[in-house]
């Protein structure tokens, strides 16, 4: 293959126009609620000094993924996907303005920090599994390993620009500028979304259907798929204590690295500048990928490179690990969303992103959780750690069970 069809190939969803002003308005968005999400947890730390503390944000603010995420989902199959995403992203740019509004005012208790960070956690629960979703409307099967890429390319430079841009911002004008340009930057994505023509075949379900049947049907149809049901399970493991930095990283960069606000979110940057490499990777190789145990691999690495942060505060070395993190994070997520894309049927994927948006995003309140605890007893040098202990010990488990499984189907021999 050329180096031209290869360069093309990794732009092939661009092909599609509606796709083009979808990820076009995400860019500046996904760079906003990366400003606002880097300041949000540094602010909490600084005003509370609590691990704990910041840790619970976390909970408030993914907690109600967990709870409601599964019945969004079939809500999402019954509604226009554009409509609903529209309604999604006025309600966090209304979110972000009253944050910054309330930071502004002087008024950033905790408890009203933690009152919207819930309520964009019920956002994301509809956003979410719409946004999942959506791709396969705007691209089509075909594209759609290319369309996740490169939507996880976008989201990953925001995720180098934003938290450095915080970090600056933070430090020359204050948290209150990076919420209020976070709100403004919603602008751009409700534009880019009203000119979707949407040109797709959207299967949307009959309204009136039983909605508690229809979350049931749901979940037995992820359950009696083996492939779904593997893939999700191992999700499950890696996204509660993998997925954790907005916690770990502000205790991280003050405590082992004795740093302050530009040191925490050069650190979030290096993850991000790794997940971007990694989206870039999957977005040219995704599709030749065919390791069989690819998500398990990926796990034993990811649970490595988190378990070696206890044994250095070298910058150099603390980089390296941050941007590999970052790398085998977004491998492992982009294969886990493709994998499971690809083996649901139209009928089924409203209902089957949103336990996909359930383990992406709704676990993290027991990591983030776990992660505080950990660190509020022992000391930030041990949230990575223990996290990646976890992470290693249910790996190991999941490769032996599997290998007593290939030796018990074995057909039984006398040697």
């Amino acid at each position: 293959m050329s180096t031209g069809t290869k360069f093309k190939d990794t732009f092939i969803s661009l092909n599609h126009r509606d796709f083009r002003y979808f990820l076009s308005g995400q860019f500046l968005s996904l760079m906003g609620t990366m400003i606002q999400n880097t300041a949000l947890s540094w602010y909490v730390y600084k005003i509370t000094n609590s691990p704990f503390l910041l840790g619970l944000i976390g909970v408030f603010q993914y907690a109600p993924v967990l709870l409601i995420t599964l019945l969004s989902g079939v809500i999402v199959e019954r509604h226009p996907k554009k409509r609903i995403l529209l309604v999604t992203q006025i309600s966090y740019m209304l979110q972000a303005f009253a944050l910054s509004f309330f930071v502004y005012m002087g008024e950033s208790k905790y408890w009203i920090l933690a009152l919207l960070a819930a309520i964009n956690g019920i956002i994301t629960s509809f956003d979410m599994p719409t946004r999942q979703s959506f791709f396969i409307e705007l691209v089509g099967k075909r594209d759609l390993p290319n369309a996740i890429s490169l939507n996880s390319t976008v989201f990953n430079m925001s995720r180098i620009i934003g938290p450095a841009a915080s970090g600056i911002i933070m430090d020359d004008l204050g948290v209150f500028q990076c919420f209020l340009m976070n709100a403004v930057s919603f602008i751009p994505v409700i534009y880019g979304i009203v000119k979707i023509k949407h040109m797709g075949n959207p299967v949307i379900r009959n309204t009136e259907s039983n909605l508690l049947k229809d979350l049931k049907d749901g979940i037995l149809y992820t359950v009696h798929k083996r492939i779904l049901i593997s893939t999700m399970f191992m999700m499950a493991i890696v996204c509660t204590f993998a997925f954790n930095s907005n916690v770990i990283v502000p205790v991280f960069a003050k405590e082992v690295m004795e740093g302050g606000a530009r040191t925490y979110s050069l650190l979030m940057s290096l993850i991000g500048l790794g997940s971007l490499l990694g989206a870039m990777f999957m977005a040219g190789q995704g599709r030749r990928i065919r390791a069989r145990y690819y998500l398990i691999i990926n796990s034993f690495i990811i649970a490595i490179l988190q378990i070696v942060t206890l044994f250095t505060k070298n910058f150099i070395s603390v980089s390296m690990i941050f941007v590999l993190i970052g790398f085998f994070n977004l491998t492992f997520l982009n294969k886990a969303n493709t994998i499971i894309q690809f083996n649901t049927e139209d009928a089924y994927r409203g209902r089957v992103m949103s336990i996909y948006s359930l383990l992406n995003i709704g676990s993290t309140p027991l990591g983030s959780a776990f992660a505080g605890v950990v660190m509020e007893k022992f000391g930030g040098k041990f949230g990575f750690f223990s996290c990646g202990s976890i992470i290693f010990i249910v790996a190991v488990i999941i490769m032996i069970f599997i290998e007593f499984r290939k030796k018990s189907a074995k057909p039984f021999s006398d040697t």
